[in-house]
């Protein structure tokens, strides 16, 4: 469990200081063992947290760091350590608003400091946005919290559902972004900046400039990019496995996740590690072997030894639970959670480990992009037809591998980028067109500064930017905490810089990755291109709650408001079998997660109830 509130008043107004003193003695009365480590120039920061291996409180002068900050040290054999910044780093923090922080550190952290000059205060979420962030103001009184559950606890005002934000996360629910499921609440987005001044948000700026890395600082040497990605992995799992005593890590036998349990026995700390495998009967779901091998891979090669246990799938979870779970800022991925909860226990020295992030940052996807993107960025040149046929050989046929670079890349004419999650449900009633979104700020920031890139890097960078819910669908609620070292600051940048080609070099999708693991694990694993997604899992979870989740869709707050329609949500999950999967990605992403949050605010009353008509 973590949390921490930060109250930002006007100090000027009698009215907003005296409100600002209510909310401070409420949060000390009904927040047992949580402390106040700021109160000064119009702030007062409050923190508690029950693993200070993951989230931990520093400050230095007007600079207070919530979370963790490491060096930008990578090398072999190296792995960053801790950063306790200085009283002058942190007037450089608090001089730049966080951009010092962004550049020369990374790490899962929220940042909150006071600039004199302005006589202003800022909060800064760090680029991986692993760590919750909201805010809600209220006359000359902003709060910036980690939980929404702590938000409610203080009575603040009442809120209003923000419909046009769920039904955009019927079809992009695996997106963060300014908005939040509440008209009221607004999200510090990755790398950006808000600047409060007097109580009041007075300004976004995004510190993180990672499109510019991509434009001005490419990394086209085949070698190099897996030397400097075999370093950076290392250093990343490395560092972050240092603050942790026992680690649990969820093995699936993937690239992946095999990549995390290898930096971890290699680790200097040499944390406790227990792997976690789940396995079921569907086809090609039993991936045991892999698991095993993974294990024996890399127990040979670092010389430690894991704990290693295997669970089967069962398909009756507890997906009835979603209903009980906390209430949080946005619609979290809670089904996710049940479909592959792991039956072990979590403490306050316990965390768990996760590949989530690789596909995205090493680039597991079809298509002719990698082509394009050359052609965007150096034309048709001798080396173009290289790419080209190896662009072919997981993508289109050669000749329209050719077209699309031509009109795509060397023309840049604007084509059709699939950024729909999963395959939409007959039955979801959202029109696409009127869902285009706003763009993160790591996004609004580059347009505004005249950094361009391909539209595909583009896509790439976005992907590689993983929601805190997916991570955490509790906001630090719960004992349950996971990391996510992919994902981390320094391997999305160095992603970032290496041109897509080079990514899918010799037609072989997570080419820099599966080289930079040579000799840490097993060339079977190395070289496997095929990977379990839980598809039968999920048809027999679905068929296993089937009353439940036609209770929950049919007539439901989604189905009244328009955005479901009944009969053929009905009709459709009534059919979900082994031979009629392609719905239960959707059921079990946006619409029952969605759903389960909007039943849990409207069975609230008073000041914590959400109006949801």
């Amino acid at each position: 469990m973590y949390r921490y509130l930060a109250v930002l008043w006007n100090t000027h107004s009698e009215s907003a200081t005296a409100h600002a003193e209510r909310v401070v003695e409420r949060i000390g009365a009904r927040l047992p063992g949580i402390a106040c480590v700021l109160n000064d120039n119009g702030a007062a920061i409050h923190v508690q947290s029950d693993n200070h291996g993951y989230f931990e409180c520093r400050r230095s002068n007007a600079l207070v760091v919530l979370g963790k900050l490491f060096h930008k040290t990578f090398g072999e054999g190296t792995v960053p350590g801790c950063v306790n910044l200085d009283a002058a780093s942190a007037d450089a923090a608090c001089s730049s608003q966080g951009r010092s922080i962004v550049e020369q550190y990374w790490g899962r952290y929220v940042a909150l400091g006071f600039q004199q000059e302005t006589s202003s205060w800022f909060v800064l979420r760090d680029p991986t946005a692993e760590i919750p962030c909201y805010m809600t103001t209220v006359g000359q009184l902003t709060l910036v919290f980690s939980n929404m559950e702590d938000c409610l606890m203080l009575g603040l005002r009442d809120f209003s559902v923000d419909w046009s934000f769920l039904s955009y996360s019927l079809l992009f629910p695996f997106r963060d972004g300014l908005q939040t499921g509440f008209e009221e609440v607004t999200a510090v987005e990755a790398g950006e900046a808000v600047s409060i001044r007097d109580g009041e948000p007075v300004g976004r700026h995004c510190q993180w400039d990672v499109v510019r890395l991509a434009r001005d600082a490419p990394i086209e040497d085949l070698e190099e990019a897996v030397s400097l990605a075999r370093s950076t992995l290392l250093g990343c799992i490395g560092a972050l496995a240092s603050q942790h005593r026992r680690i649990q890590l969820q093995l699936s036998g993937g690239l992946d996740s095999s990549i995390i349990l290898s930096g971890l026995l290699h680790a200097p700390s040499a944390p406790e590690v227990t792997c976690v495998h789940h396995y079921d009967d569907g086809i090609g779901a039993d991936e045991r072997l892999f698991a095993r091998m993974a294990v024996q891979g890399v127990s040979d090669s670092s010389g430690r030894r894991c704990e290693y246990i295997e669970y089967r799938r069962r398909p009756h979870c507890a997906l009835e639970e979603i209903m009980t779970f906390p209430r949080t800022a946005r619609p979290a991925h809670c089904s996710g959670y049940l479909l592959h909860r792991r039956d072990v226990a979590f403490d306050g020295d316990t965390v768990q480990f996760t590949g989530v992030g690789g596909d995205a940052v090493f680039l597991r996807f079809k298509g002719n992009a990698a082509a394009i993107d050359y052609a965007w960025r150096r034309g048709i040149d001798r080396s173009f037809f290289r790419v080209a046929f190896e662009t072919a050989q997981s993508g289109d046929s050669l000749f329209g591998v050719l077209k699309d670079a031509v009109v795509h890349g060397l023309l840049k004419r604007p084509g059709s980028i699939n950024g729909r999650w999963g395959k939409p449900c007959p039955w979801v009633q959202v029109d696409r067109a009127e869902q285009d979104g706003l763009q993160p700020a790591w996004l609004r920031h580059a347009q505004a500064q005249g950094h361009h890139v391909s539209p595909y890097k583009l896509a790439h960078i976005g992907r590689m930017v993983f929601p805190t819910s997916v991570l955490d669908p509790f906001e630090g609620a719960g004992h349950w905490h996971g990391v996510s070292p992919i994902s981390a600051q320094p391997l999305v940048e160095l992603f970032a810089r290496i041109p897509l080609y080079l990514l899918i070099a010799d037609a072989e999708d997570r080419t820099i990755a599966r080289r930079a693991m040579k000799g840490l694990l097993p060339d079977a694993l190395l070289s496997r291109k095929v990977k379990s997604y839980l598809d039968d899992h999920s048809v027999a979870v679905t068929q296993g709650h089937q009353q439940f989740i036609r209770n929950l869709l049919v007539d439901g707050m989604l189905a009244r408001r328009g955005y479901l329609d009944s009969a053929l949500a009905d009709a459709g999950i009534q059919q979900v079998s082994p031979d009629h999967s392609s719905q239960v990605l959707g059921i079990f992403g946006p619409q029952i997660n969605i759903e389960a949050w909007l039943r849990r605010w409207s069975g609230q009353h008073g000041t914590q109830a959400a109006a949801v008509a």
